[in-house]
Order: structure tokens, then sequence, then C-alpha cells
């Protein structure tokens, strides 16, 4: 896969996708969102990738929102257009397990990308924070909505109104981010991540997205969980893993 916002590398079942703007400090921009979506969505198609590691620079995951892309068009052309709201449903209907390694700065479009994943990385140096407000605007890709479920309402109340940005110790604290790593570990570390979810059986993982991926949203109900569960019994890894658990044996995966 060639792209001209970001790099693609696939090594045995994980995938690697870079955010690659660095003139830009990976400035979030709607080509970058709609590369993001094709990757995504042809990652996803691919049965031999069972995990994905999103990374950004060494020292800026991604900086901000390219809000000149903005400023030069009515709010009806925006809204018509959906300028990134339609790549960015696209990135979050990736089945497959999203791991962000984050370095520095994840401001605006790149904490979006951030609140996008299942498990997040983040350095010792890394900074999240939303600055739209400091020009009287939101967050275009339902940043609101998404930091609210992940942190509460006091705590994106508190960063979204008042633009300020947090350390990696507090975005650890409110449940913003999974791990903290050194900072020249961080990419190593989500590929760690990676290859333990890729060994695990494929459909059980899958199923187990979608399961915590509905109860963020406050789909709470029972049952729907409950038949994702009886789902998860049916697979033939399932059952492989059931009968060596009962045969005293290390399970042999095939993914199916």
């Amino acid at each position: 896969m060639s792209f001209e916002t970001i790099t693609v590398e696939t090594n045995g079942s994980v995938a690697v996708i870079g955010l690659n703007r660095p003139s830009s400090m990976n400035a979030v921009c709607a080509a970058m969102l709609y590369d993001l979506a094709e990757a995504f969505e042809q990652l996803d198609k691919d049965d031999s990738v069972r995990a994905i590691v999103l990374k950004g620079g060494d020292s800026f995951f991604a900086a901000g929102t390219d809000m000149s892309e903005f400023s030069k068009k009515e709010s009806s052309e925006l809204v018509k257009e959906g300028l990134y709201g339609q790549s960015a449903e696209r990135i979050s209907a990736c089945r497959k397990p999203v791991i962000a390694a984050v370095c520095g700065y994840a401001f605006g479009g790149g904490l979006e990308l951030v609140l996008m994943s299942d498990i997040v990385i983040a350095a010792d140096n890394a900074r999240f924070g939303f600055p739209e407000m400091t020009l009287g605007v939101l967050p275009q890709m339902g940043g609101v909505s998404m930091l609210s479920r992940r942190v509460g309402r006091a705590r994106a109340a508190d960063m979204i109104l008042t633009g300020r940005h947090i350390s990696a110790d507090e975005a650890l604290a409110c449940g913003l981010v999974s791990r903290i790593a050194d900072s020249a570990e961080v990419v190593h570390e989500a590929l760690l991540v990676a290859e333990r979810i890729a060994s695990m059986p494929a459909a059980g993982v899958s199923l187990a997205k979608h399961a915590i991926a509905e109860a963020e949203k406050g789909k709470t109900d029972g049952f729907s969980e409950e038949t994702l569960a009886r789902l998860s019994l049916m697979s033939a890894d399932a059952r492989e893993g059931l009968s060596a658990l009962t045969e005293k044996r290390a399970p042999r995966f095939e993914h199916k």
C-alpha cells in the first residue's frame, strides 16, 4: 500500500500505520483522514492481519487539526461535504484492534485518532488536549462525545472548555490511556501488545472489541452482551481452546 500522508507496513499478523506529515507535525487534514480510512479498510479485509499499530513521530503524534481547510469554506459547504466525518466513520468501523503508540503532542485531530483506538500506549512525554476552543470551534470528528465517554463529563468539560492539555500521568489516571512507557520504547511496547492480541483467536477478539465498543457507548443491554458471549463459543478456535483446557495442553488456534 502506498499513500501520500501515511506509511503502512505489515510484519506477519501485525500492521503498522505511521502518520507522515512531519512538516506540519502530523496535523490531521482531509487527505490524511482519507488515506487512513483507505488503509484501515484494506487491512480490515486482510485476514492475515489481526492487529494494527498506529504511530506518529518521535516527538509528536499529531499536533492538531489542519484548520486551514475549514477557514476557506462556508458552514453549509462543510456540512454538505462532511469533510472529516465520513472518513472518521470509516476509520472507526475497523474490526481489528487498534493500538495507538503516542509520543509527544496528541492535540485536536490527533487526540481524536487516539480516542478511536482500542488501546493507547503513551510515552512519558505525551500530552493530550483539544485546543479548538481557543479558536471558537469544536473538535471535528466526534471528539466531544468520545472524550466524555472515555474520561467522564467533568474531566471532558475541563479539557474542552478551557483548551488545556494534560500529561501522560494525568491521562493514565483518568482512563484516557492504557499504559505509559519510556519514549524510546513506546512503539516497541505497542508492537508487543499487538502481537499478543494477534496470537489470540481472531473471532473472539473481534467479538470482544465489538462488546467493549457497545459498552462504551452506553449500550449496556445484558441480552446483547450475552448474545455476543454465546457467539464466542461457536467458533472453531473456541472449541479448540476448550478442548485444550480439558486435555491440559496448549491450544493450536487457526483463527477460524
